[in-house]
């Protein structure tokens, strides 16, 4: 465990001292640890060497800019921490990945179930040496189960939890929400909000825990709402068909004359009347609580807002107190964000959330795999002859 904050950068924050050893990867497990780095945690990712980089191949792909981001330093996955890069498969390699972990307070991971226990980096193994560990893994079914060794993505999770129906109307190709809801809401948000949680745990009792943060199930998590209600009587969301989902007309996108979109998300009647007023229909302020006039509604709403652009119905409705937003495209979002004073730069979110109490920043972005290796490995211990062996039998890299 450390115990002053070395390694942010004199960037603070409610997390320094708190050191996270990161063998994740793929997208949940680098936001969940910079999320933790943007609030002072020193976080110090493992890399593999570039031929075993499952991220390698994937960043060949044009329509992926992941490795691009990261050269121009711009990725905020690779942001906030410090990166060294070992070998697990050979002995000296994983024996400096052992050696931080026994300086480490957090450990995490991404590796299907067992396999980092075939590397000697399981829970049982390590928690053994100490047993205030915080371990985190991050998997897309969990630990154990008749899934947790399939293979899958976000748009695997999102389809096997259901979601994807929740977000598509009938008869329409599957709606692709990028890959937000498995790999950041339920994969890296509950990793980093679980590590929270067995921290607090730990200074209380002293015992670190297994996280064990499954995709699938985080997603489960986020949709229980939706078996209370269908219980209580609501219909099932999926394709279209609950009150979240568009099968009210009060809760739905419609299109303006320059063919692009408004969002109308006047649930409560005090936002319904207002829209209808400013729209110069209150006679169908009485129709929000009647569904047999809904169509009645839906089409007079689309006839309405198709006949003006997008700019002008935001104009119009600016004063007007009810919920209404463009739909934006990610470009037009960010810089108008940025316009508003929300971000800090067009491109840069965070740290997030926001505290009072605490001035803190987000360090800056790891662009080369390795960098910080011989600065990590003096840490612990290696003398510069040392690491020069372990660079020359590329057991790390630097």
């Amino acid at each position: 465990m450390t115990t002053e904050d070395t390694s942010t950068g004199g960037r603070g924050g409610p997390l320094a001292g708190i050191r996270v050893l990161d063998l994740s990867a793929l997208a949940p497990g680098p936001f969940a640890t910079m999320l933790l780095g943007d609030l002072g945690a020193d976080v110090i990712t493992v890399e593999a060497p570039t031929s075993a980089r499952p991220g390698t191949v994937l960043g060949e792909l044009p329509m992926y800019g992941g490795a691009r981001a990261r050269r121009a330093g711009t990725s905020p996955l690779h942001r906030s921490r410090r990166s060294v890069v070992l070998d697990l498969k050979q002995p000296a390699g994983l024996g400096v990945a052992l050696a931080l972990v026994a300086t480490a307070d957090v450990f995490v991971e991404g590796f299907r179930p067992g396999a980092c226990a075939r590397l000697g980096l399981g829970y049982d193994t390590l928690s053994a040496a100490d047993p205030g560990l915080v371990y985190c893994s991050l998997t897309g079914y969990g630990q154990d189960g008749e899934l947790a060794q399939q293979a899958g993505h976000d748009l695997n999770y999102i389809a096997e939890s259901g979601l994807l129906s929740a977000s598509t109307r009938p008869g329409q190709r599957p709606g692709i929400p990028l890959n937000l809801a498995a790999d950041y809401a339920a994969g890296g948000l509950l990793a980093a909000f679980g590590i929270l949680a067995a921290l607090t745990g730990r200074a209380a009792t002293g015992r670190g825990t297994h996280v064990d943060v499954s995709m699938y199930e985080g997603l489960l998590g986020l949709l229980q709402v939706v078996p209370a209600w269908t219980g209580a009587g609501a219909p099932d969301p999926s394709w279209g068909g609950g009150l979240l989902s568009g099968a009210v007309p009060f809760y739905d996108c419609y299109r303006t004359a320059d063919d692009r979109w408004l969002s109308v998300g006047a649930l409560e009647p005090k936002f319904f009347a207002s829209l209808c007023t400013a729209l110069d229909r209150p006679d169908l302020v009485a129709a929000h609580a009647d569904p047999q006039r809904w169509d009645e509604v839906r089409a007079a709403f689309t006839d309405a807002f198709a006949g003006a652009p997008l700019d002008t119905w935001l104009e119009r409705l600016a004063k007007v107190d009810t919920a209404v937003a463009p739909v934006r495209s990610l470009p037009e979002a960010f810089a108008t964000a940025y316009r508003h004073g929300v971000l800090p730069a067009p491109d840069t979110v965070g740290p997030i959330p926001r505290m009072s109490g605490w001035a803190v920043a987000s360090g800056p972005v790891v662009t080369r795999p390795g960098t910080h290796t011989r600065e990590v490995l003096g840490e612990i211990g290696r003398t510069a002859e040392e690491i020069d062996e372990l660079v020359a039998t590329g057991a790390v890299a630097d």
